[in-house]
């Protein structure tokens, strides 16, 4: 009866770091969903609004902008360029944890063996999730910048 015990004990101590892990990836599915709703048009029209009223500036302003312009339209290609990868990791590193807590499961893997592998996975989340504060960080900051460019824009271009 203590060896069945233990044995429930152990199972449930596997479970959780895969639920944790689990958890992470879903709600940094969600966070990169809410970026990619949020800021990449918002950006991208801004940007172009911006780049069109660029000929109507004055020209000893028009270097101070491109600066901004330029570093918006950096991000977001970063971002454009990532987020297939990002997409892939949060699909592949799912179902890698599914696997994993199937072969845990059924005792195809020992602990050790589940441990090695989980700190792998642990690892891609962890770089993901990281990946995803980063690009909130910048778009959103992007976003800001753009928006305050905009209003100064129009009203260098209404003087």
């Amino acid at each position: 009866m203590v060896f069945l015990l233990l044995a429930c004990i152990a199972c449930q101590s596997r479970k959780e770091p895969i639920a944790r892990l689990q958890e992470q990836l879903s709600r940094d599915s969600v966070a990169l969903s809410r970026i990619e709703r949020e800021y990449p048009e918002g950006i991208k029209t801004n940007f172009d609004w911006c780049d069109s009223m660029l000929q109507y500036v004055p020209a000893e302003e028009v270097n101070g902008y491109f600066q901004t312009l330029n570093l918006a339209q950096a991000y977001l290609r970063q971002f454009n360029e990532m987020l297939p990868v990002m997409r892939h990791d949060l699909s592949y590193t799912r179902q890698q944890l599914v696997h994993l807590q199937n072969d845990l499961d059924t005792h195809y893997l020992n602990d050790s063996l589940a441990e090695i592998y989980l700190a792998d996975e642990t690892a891609v989340a962890d770089t993901l999730h990281h990946r995803i504060l980063y690009f909130e960080d910048r778009l959103s900051s992007q976003d800001r910048e753009l928006k305050a460019l905009r209003k100064t824009i129009s009203k260098a271009v209404s003087r």
